[in-house]
């Protein structure tokens, strides 16, 4: 009988420092060319040893680097309706090839989506989507707070699963945050609780979120004894679209930086930051380390005080309409809509059925 103890796994990881696929107007998104060119990147950093590979904030089909323009809303409505048609429904065609690439790879793969909602019309979420080296969809996550010219486009995550995405994977557990996720605190204590081992941090790319990125994903990694994978979007003048829209940020030259960097659990750059290229990031890592960074402040452990400090998570979906019967009062979970999701399948919505019958 072995009696050795099992030690946490070595992996090698990447993060994905690129452009996404976008054009001058009126076209401004081409899904399957950012498609081609994401299953390529992911291909080649897994040719070149990595077990997990994570894309930047919304890589697919790319970031909304737009807003309103008050003086002319016309081209605002048109790129709105363009990005929503090039965006990404999970499950779908994009993810059906994300995951045929991850099983042909036999690599952990994390993308970042503009995703369509396949139940509700026009509604799109900033998403990060799992996807192990067998090919198998692990979930998604969608961003719980939209950022500035985000609100824009998306709607904010769910609560319920939507805050359970921390996946054992053969890497270690995995799981992340986008962008101003990690200035959401209480998020980042839940995903401590999960036990994330390996934290992906997506981010749009500009200049003006240097210093943000490195400071945020850092502490991030500290706070929760967890190796980071930091990618970072970057447009060399190259690929920079020159008409894309009025009031965008591709009308400043050099507005995008880049800033990929793995992190260790101690929230410290092992590699990069890696600023003002394309190019792929890599980082070996043995996770013992994030056991060995516990020894002195552990929220999950010696340093919690669950007695006056705790959490409270709003375990169920929070539907957008409910259906009334008599006596009755009940809420629609996406599965009974017809998404063939589990999500309702332990609760029934917010208040589950609530019987409107008083006692005599």
């Amino acid at each position: 009988m072995d009696k050795r103890v099992k030690r946490p796994p070595k992996v090698k990881v990447a993060a994905v420092q690129a452009a996404s696929v976008l054009c001058d107007a009126p076209v401004w998104f081409d899904v399957a060319a950012t498609l081609e060119k994401g299953i390529a990147l992911f291909e080649e950093a897994a040719a070149n040893g990595a077990n997990l590979v994570v894309f930047p904030e919304t890589w697919l089909p790319g970031f909304p680097y737009v807003s309103y323009d008050l003086a002319d809303v016309g081209p605002f409505r048109d790129i709105w309706a363009e990005y929503l048609l090039n965006s990404v429904e999970v499950p779908g065609p994009e993810i059906d090839a994300l995951c045929w690439a991850a099983r042909r790879a036999g690599a952990m793969l994390v993308m970042g989506i503009n995703e369509r909602d396949r139940i509700y019309p026009g509604r799109m979420h900033n998403s990060v989507v799992y996807i192990d080296e067998n090919g198998q969809l692990l979930g998604v996550h969608r961003k719980i707070c939209p950022t500035l010219n985000e609100r824009l486009f998306h709607t904010p995550g769910d609560g319920g699963k939507n805050l359970d995405t921390v996946f054992q994977t053969s890497s270690g557990k995995v799981g992340g945050s986008i962008c101003g996720e990690h200035a959401q605190l209480l998020q980042i204590y839940r995903w401590s609780m999960l036990g994330v081992q390996i934290h992906c941090s997506l981010w749009p790319g500009w200049r003006e979120l240097t210093n943000t990125v490195d400071m945020l994903t850092r502490h991030a990694c500290y706070s929760m004894h967890a190796f980071g994978v930091s990618a970072s979007a970057y447009f060399p003048e190259e690929s920079r679209p020159r008409n894309f829209l009025a009031n965008s940020m591709f009308n400043t030259p050099g507005r995008f930086r880049g800033g990929s960097a793995i992190v260790s659990p101690m929230g410290i750059n092992v590699v990069g930051p890696v600023y003002d290229q394309e190019t792929i990031v890599y980082g070996d890592i043995d996770l013992i380390e994030c056991e060995r960074s516990r020894h002195a402040v552990s929220l999950s452990g010696i340093y919690n005080r669950w007695d006056i400090l705790n959490v409270n998570i709003r375990a169920e979906e929070y539907a957008p309409f409910v259906h009334r019967k008599t006596g009755v009062t009940e809420c629609k979970t996406r599965e009974q809509l017809g998404e063939g999701s589990d999500l309702g399948r332990e609760n029934r919505g917010i208040f589950g059925s609530v019987s409107l019958e008083q006692d005599d």
